[in-house]
């Protein structure tokens, strides 16, 4: 508890000794290789074999036209499994002026990674570097057996942006052993790609077939990305608001966001997502080198339908869908059914007995003048429960499911509607007890919680002439716990934060102003369960300070 404190306190001493700002106009240069604070994936000390998916692959051919790598993903031979862990490894390099764009990997029809990328200056000469990594232990299953695998960052060139992105990708698989014995995870793994949601098209569906027979418990794990109108939909703002200030261009249909999922017709839940900023978001200077909090592996939200798993095992096909009843630009929805079998029976049955899941939340929406415009706040509050059993080999298993969100989204709009302070709050929690003959078999809860504080005043023409100046403070908090279902004890927790502010002038395609400075934490655990802290610093593109303490 000592050296908790301690950290701590230097900790705030590094936060609290932040650089000052300059006095004259900067335009920012060369910048640093990008920092983020989370922790890297941790890696057993194992016999372990590397396979290259791609190595320097450029993200362009030579006319420009974007490219992908693919191939056949098999097991190492001399790798052949157990795996304690399988990790993703991604270096990428850029120079030259870019936008953010997304990137994927796909094995055989499930996405294994989505993400985005850091966007370049075009300032400097010096080409950027950075490096992250994904735990792909979860979907062990889908690795057992060859795969194809297609994969890379979706880019496009032209005389102005002329960044190409080289990428380098790995998969080392780590064998196990009686020190590092393989986790349980997934006996099987069903992806089924992405697609995208428009206001035309606002409800998706995915089929899912040839699932086993004996399932037992049954994960949805979904990862959602806003583009267009709902790139920054937190700052979005009802149609009337819009219509006020038509020249400030604000995108409509108030912030909240929400995809209301199915299965089989049967409502099952409603997936969020954390607010994620793109390195071109707001103002490009804020993310420059520090980025915003999973940048470059975006944040899957997992939900568990185990109440469900009795209609998923009739040998049948399966809709999966998702609906956007508030979608103002496009989302796009990569979901993944994380399956658990029963180890000892061919068969398992079941049913749904309870799915309370409401149509829409309990919403609220307020709309008043202030002095030089209005204020927006908008409430949103859920608590959805399903339940059902799953008859097994150690019994009938009864699962319940219950979720709750509290959203609040509190934006001052001003200045002609080319000014928006945005105070969000959202949180929420899942609970899943499972019982057999009345006795608990397993409790679990999993705790978020992702505030969110955005500033923004612009004046653009078009993109080679404007004027936009920005700051954002975002933070993840994650927290799991395990207990008797009445009470409970933490398993793991943690707490990311990041504050940015910048400001970006452009003339003619000339930069006369480009600056930011940042400030990122992250204290709690690593992948492993050991107290991992790291701060990291930037100002003018370059980073002032970076420091780890591992427990």
């Amino acid at each position: 508890m000592r050296i908790f404190t301690i950290v701590v306190s230097l900790v705030l001493a590094w936060v609290l000794s932040g650089a000052v700002a300059s006095a004259s106009p900067v335009v920012e240069g060369d910048t640093d290789d990008p920092v983020t604070a989370a922790p890297a994936v941790t890696r057993p000390d194992t016999a372990h074999c590397t396979v290259t998916l791609a190595d320097a692959f450029r993200s362009n051919a030579a006319d420009g036209t974007p490219r992908f790598y693919e191939g056949t993903l098999a097991p190492p031979k001399a790798c052949p499994g157990p795996w304690a862990k399988v990790v993703m490894d991604q270096t990428v390099t850029v120079s030259g002026r870019q936008y953010d764009r997304i990137g994927d990997l796909r094995i055989g029809g499930t996405e294994v990674w989505w993400g985005t990328t850091e966007e370049p200056s075009g300032e400097g000469r010096r080409a950027i570097t950075y490096h992250f990594d994904k735990d792909l232990t979860p979907y062990t299953a889908l690795l057992r057996t060859p795969q194809p695998f297609h994969g890379g960052i979706e880019n496009y060139n032209s005389p102005i942006y002329t960044g190409v992105y080289a990428q380098t990708v790995t998969l080392t698989y780590y064998q196990a052993d009686p020190r590092h014995p393989a986790p349980e995870v997934a006996d099987h793994v069903a992806g089924f790609g992405h697609a995208d949601a428009t206001p035309a098209a606002p409800t998706v569906h995915f089929t899912a077939k040839d699932l086993p027979r004996n399932i037992t418990r049954a994960y949805l794990e979904v990862t959602l990305e806003g583009h267009a109108c709902d790139e920054q939909w937190f700052d979005d703002v009802p149609d009337e608001v819009s219509a006020k200030y038509p020249a400030a261009g604000l995108c409509g249909k108030g912030p909240y966001r929400e995809a209301n999922f199915a299965i089989d017709g049967t409502p099952a839940g409603s997936a969020f997502t954390f607010p994620h900023i793109y390195s071109g978001g707001i103002v490009p200077q804020l993310w420059r080198p520090i980025v915003a909090i999973d940048t470059f592996s975006l944040h899957a939200e997992t939900y568990d339908v185990t109440p469900f798993v009795g209609r998923l095992v009739d040998g049948g096909t399966h809709d999966f869908s998702f609906s956007f009843p508030d979608i103002g630009g496009e989302f796009t929805v990569v979901p993944t059914l994380l399956l658990h079998t029963d180890k000892n029976a061919a068969r398992t049955s079941g049913a749904v007995t309870q799915h309370d899941v409401a149509a829409a939340p309990d919403r609220r929406t307020a709309v008043k003048d202030i002095d030089g415009g209005v204020n927006v706040t908008v409430t949103a509050k859920r608590h959805d429960v399903t339940a059902g059993y799953v008859d097994t080999s150690a019994g009938r298993v009864y699962t319940r499911v219950e979720r709750t969100r509290d959203y609040r989204n509190s934006d001052d709009v001003t200045g002609g509607g080319f000014t928006q302070h945005v105070v969000q709050a959202d949180a929420g929690q899942q609970t899943s007890v499972s019982t057999v003959d009345g006795r608990v078999r397993s409790a679990a809860r999993h705790t978020w919680s992702y505030p969110l504080t955005t500033d923004a005043t612009a004046n653009i023409t078009d993109d080679q002439n404007l004027r936009i100046s920005g700051a954002a403070e975002m933070t993840k908090v994650l927290g799991d716990l395990t207990g008797d279902g009445r009470s409970w004890r933490p398993v793991r927790a943690s707490r990311e934060w990041l504050s940015s502010s910048g400001v970006l002038a452009r003339t003619n395609g000339v930069n006369t102003e480009a600056d930011g400075r940042s400030k990122t934490s992250f204290a709690g655990a690593d992948d492993s369960g050991r107290p991992y802290f790291h701060y990291a610093a930037s100002e003018h593109g370059l980073i002032t300070a970076n420091r780890e303490v591992r427990g």
